[in-house]
């Protein structure tokens, strides 16, 4: 198949004998970008000659042509194994050390993953180029893992829409499929859940297919770059189960009460998964011939499609289609349920690896929670709360530090951002904070020293974190003690204000409204200003991260005023329960935004 016939050939012409869409140079520009290489190709290969549609830094006179022979191509590895390429020094590589490239095209450091069409086929890869010699980065292997499935998002988009374009007058049924995918497409672009995925075929299933019923059955799956390809159960181990995944418009008694099925030939989701192939039944009758003792009176419908879920070259389960009527499957229905089962099998993929990297980031971040202290009269309760969005991962932290001084440093901080990376900053941020909090109580463990050396350190680290804080100390030297009290000292970095609930159930907000100092990340060189007040016997000191009290659309005014009512309703309640009621009243069952809560309650000393 030609470039031409793989890329819809509506751009420049390549100077050969077809037009190239130049369109993909913005993929080759990504890599450069995120790889730091001088050279980076979408490139396709035919059988005698690899053509880039996507080109950037190559030397002329192939930057303008386009292409080169396979003599010149290290592609070609890509597509022949199906697997990504990677090499420090081709030079030292027995494949690759005569190759042409080497010597006429400066690659020395080649890393490429493939490029797939709508079939799964490797045709070409998108990779990276050096001419010097370079281990590959973890992370960088990533990135360019990432962009490939990204282009090869958009081949499989354009392959599609050409196919409908070229047969949508003599065929309606292509068509109807153009219709269905763009649908599918459409609902799975919002999907970030196993149950979202399924809830979105079954619609677009019913909708566009006929469908009385659609429904996914999954294998167990921990880690899904570690999935094996289906493979026939090992002698004496029981079969590997297949789960029925529920969504909102679960409405399939059927499926339910089939919820648990086998990895094995006794059921057609098991043999689908198992032979990756499609299973096809004209109608009830033809299925229950097959596998008899799944008969029951209770079956609906009557045609009905088995296909294996497979991205990657890894069978993650498969998927089920029951048709209310009888029906003859032709060649075209098999084209659009195989690509029905393509999408469907990509979106699982991506929500797996998405939910493992989420709960790798949201265990990180658990871990890193700090074991409160409970240091003498002093009552610590703290409560995390993730983002009900799972792909909302933050950086919202809290941490209590009890001094060799006796002083307990109580610090909560938001990172800006709610990805995997603000996590990762605010892992940093937290024990930065703690090391200068213990190194430098020798100077009274001032807050806002502290702040400010937190400030600089992370500009000349180029740590790059932007974050608001709120640092306090509580201590008290012999004249509080001898009254019974204590103080706190803090400083505000751009933060909500704390609270301090007094024993009367009078709440003040601790603030200075006539300035407020900056976040972190923003003047590293700023003088923090440092506050103090007086914590009586029997308060409550709540801090607090913005997902407490902020609402979109809201002042945070309002938010902070609702704070100050509905804690003052629960000052009496044990702490525990006073911050259960608290977070209760004021997120309720869900949030769009992660919480941390940090109180500390002041015990009469005489306790």
């Amino acid at each position: 198949m030609t470039v031409q016939t793989q890329l819809g050939g509506d751009g420049d012409s390549n100077g050969a004998d077809e037009p190239v869409d130049r369109s993909f140079d913005r993929y080759a520009r990504m890599v450069r970008r995120a790889l730091g290489v001088p050279v980076a190709l979408v490139s396709v290969v035919e059988p005698t000659r690899q053509v880039f549609p996507g080109a950037v830094g190559l030397p002329e006179p192939y930057q303008t042509t386009r292409q080169t022979p396979l003599s010149h191509s290290f592609c070609q590895y890509v597509v022949k194994d199906a697997r990504p390429l990677v090499i420090a020094d081709a030079r030292q590589d027995a494949r690759l050390k005569d190759n042409l490239a080497i010597e006429d095209l400066n690659v020395i450091a080649y890393a490429g993953f493939p490029l797939v069409d709508a079939d799964g086929v490797a045709i070409g890869s998108v990779c990276a180029i050096d001419g010097e010699p370079k281990d590959w980065t973890d992370a960088e292997l990533e990135a360019l893992e990432d962009l490939a499935a990204a282009c090869s998002a958009e081949l499989i988009q354009r392959d599609l829409r050409r196919q409908a374009a070229e047969r949508a007058e003599a065929l309606t049924a292509m068509s109807s499929r153009n219709t269905l995918l763009l649908a599918l497409s459409e609902r799975l672009a919002t999907t970030r859940t196993l149950g979202d995925i399924s809830a979105a075929v079954a619609e677009v299933a019913q909708e566009q297919l006929g469908c009385l019923q659609a429904g996914m059955w999954l294998r167990t799956v921990r880690n899904p770059t570690q999935v094996p390809p289906a493979a026939l159960p090992l002698p004496g181990r029981p079969p590997e189960p297949l789960t029925f995944v529920h969504s909102r418009l679960t409405d399939w008694p059927q499926a339910s009460s089939h919820a648990t099925l086998g990895l094995a030939h006794d059921n057609p989701l098991g043999e689908a998964v198992l032979a990756d192939r499609l299973q096809l039944f004209d109608d009830q009758a033809a299925q229950n011939a097959r596998y008899p003792h799944l008969a029951s009176p209770v079956q609906e419908g009557e045609a009905r499609a088995f296909m294996p879920l497979v991205a990657g070259g890894h069978a993650y389960g498969a998927l089920a289609l029951l048709w209310p009527d009888t029906r003859g499957f032709d060649a075209e229905d098999r084209v659009t349920i195989g690509a029905l089962r393509s999408y469907t099998a990509q979106a699982v993929q991506r929500a797996l690896l998405f939910q493992e990297r989420v709960e790798v980031a949201l265990t990180l971040q658990k871990a890193m929670l700090t074991r409160l202290p409970q240091p003498d009269h002093l009552q610590l309760s703290a409560r995390y709360l993730p983002a009900d969005s799972r792909d909302q991962v933050g950086g919202d932290w809290y941490d209590a530090v009890v001094m060799p001084d006796g002083a307990t440093n109580l610090m909560v901080g938001d990172v800006v951002g709610h990805n995997i990376d603000a996590a990762a900053v605010m892992g940093q941020l937290r024990s930065m904070l703690r090391a200068f909090a213990w190194t430098h109580s020798d100077d009274s463990g001032s807050p806002a020293a502290n702040v400010e050396r937190l400030d600089r350190a992370s500009s000349d680290l180029e740590l790059d974190a932007l974050a608001t804080l709120v640092y306090a100390r509580i201590e008290q030297d012999p004249a509080d003690e001898e009254h019974g009290v204590r103080t706190l000292r803090w400083t505000n970095a751009g933060h909500p204000p704390p609270l301090l609930v007094h024993a009367d159930g009078s709440v003040q907000l601790l603030e200075e409204p006539d300035r407020i100092d900056p976040m972190l990340g923003v003047l590293p060189e700023a003088t923090r200003r440092e506050h103090t007040c007086r914590l009586p016997p029997g308060s409550t000191l709540l801090l607090y991260t913005d997902g407490l009290v902020e609402r979109r659309g809201e002042h945070l005014g309002v938010g902070l005023g609702r704070a100050q009512e509905v804690a003052a309703r629960h000052h009496e309640l044990p702490l525990d329960a006073f911050l259960d009621a608290v977070i209760d009243e004021l997120v309720g069952p869900g949030t769009s935004d992660d919480v941390v809560v940090l109180a500390v309650r002041f015990h009469p000393e005489t306790d």
